[in-house]
């Protein structure tokens, strides 16, 4: 009975923490301002995507090119909504296979993000992704987040 509560109970924290988005600690537009959609959240930081930067660097079906600026805001838990941080993030997508790829640095050294991967590896980096695609041609990519995910874009 104990090893089943202790189950219960880490099954429950873990959909906590993976609903903290969706739960509404952070907003869906920082400030209030749609042009700042959320894309992550992790221990009081927030992430959001400049819709305003998005730009389609190259339409080549079934490649794609978008670059687009991720916001940071820290200490978001404490009532900061200034802007910590931009970087501007360029992302590779490839239809037919559905991988995508990233170039933080800007400097066409692409690394793949694993539609699964763990979020030491992909988190903000691939929801931004999959938002950019998704503003960009109103699909998504993967299409495996939250349909709120996608909400937020509108």
């Amino acid at each position: 009975m104990k090893k089943l509560l202790l189950l219960m109970t880490l099954i429950f924290s873990i959909f906590l923490s993976n609903s903290a988005i969706a739960g509404g600690i952070y907003a869906d537009h920082l400030n209030g301002d749609p042009n700042f959609i959320l894309v992550d959240g992790h221990m009081s930081s927030a992430w959001y995507i400049d819709r305003s930067s998005l730009v389609v660097q190259k339409y080549a079906p079934p490649q794609y090119i978008i670059a687009v600026n991720v916001i940071t805001v820290n200490n978001y838990e404490r009532g900061n909504r200034s802007i910590s941080k931009v970087t501007t993030m360029r992302f590779l997508y490839n239809w037919n296979t559905k991988d995508m790829f990233i170039d933080k640095d800007l400097n066409n050294n692409w690394r793949h993000l694993r539609p699964n991967g763990p979020w030491s590896d992909t988190g903000i980096v691939r929801p931004a992704g999959e938002m950019a695609f998704y503003l960009a041609y109103n699909l998504k990519f993967h299409g495996n987040f939250a349909s709120n995910f996608y909400k937020s874009a509108y």
